[in-house]
């Protein structure tokens, strides 16, 4: 039996397409969000207005978060700063943008609480990223610190979930996952320096190319 509504952090990415594919199979009513924060790999924002329309969601909301982009200092939003063309080191990258993950959800959270809904659904893997954002325990902080400020919730006693179905997954199983869901990763993007075609050097490139060959594609 499917949940009743999710609305999914929609990047155009392969995690969050998969995420995207994954909530048309448990959830009833899909929405989705994505976020122009002056990243340098802005034209993911088109893939995810196309997944967006494969899938049908009710309502694709595009936000802009213009202060990301004066905090400077990371390599995604200040100009001054390459993209490294490596793998991801142990330690938080130069391409870690300070509280992102944390704005994202808090943005969605205002959205949950206007249209109702209860699951908000965010592809963070923690096995394989060095970001502060993107485990487990930052998930559950943040769903404690929503529900504590949500009007919806408040009012009808029930409880917004943060949907991480991704956590202790690598990037080959959301590979394998994505390709029994039937995502359409060629109409994903990945790559941080936003070239077109991808750069194939920065650590998201390196990590999808590696995780599409483990499952036969290029």
């Amino acid at each position: 039996m499917k949940e009743k509504n999710i609305i999914v952090l929609l990047s155009g990415g392969m995690d969050s397409a998969t995420l995207l594919w994954l909530a048309k199979e448990k959830f009833e009513d899909i929405y989705a969000i994505s976020f122009f924060y002056g990243q340098k790999h802005s034209i993911e924002l088109e893939y995810a207005k196309e997944l967006a329309r494969m899938v049908n969601v009710k309502q694709h909301f595009i936000v802009e978060i213009p202060h990301l982009k004066q905090l400077g200092k990371n390599a995604l939003t200040d100009d001054s700063l390459e993209i490294p063309s490596e793998s991801y080191p142990d330690e938080p990258p130069i391409t870690t943008v300070p509280m992102r993950n944390l704005t994202f959800l808090s943005i969605a959270a205002a959205f949950a609480d206007v249209y109702e809904i209860e699951n908000i659904g965010i592809g963070i893997h923690s096995l394989d990223s060095p970001y502060p954002d993107c485990r487990a325990e930052f998930a559950s902080a943040t769903e404690a610190a929503i529900n504590s400020s949500s009007v919806m919730v408040a009012k009808k006693k029930n409880r917004i979930k943060i949907y991480t179905p991704f956590l202790g997954m690598s990037k080959v199983d959301i590979a394998k996952l994505g390709k029994q869901l039937g995502v359409p990763f060629e109409k994903t993007y990945s790559c941080y320096k936003g070239t077109n075609p991808p750069c194939g050097e920065c650590a998201t490139c390196i990590q999808r190319e590696e995780a599409l060959k483990s499952i036969g594609l290029r």
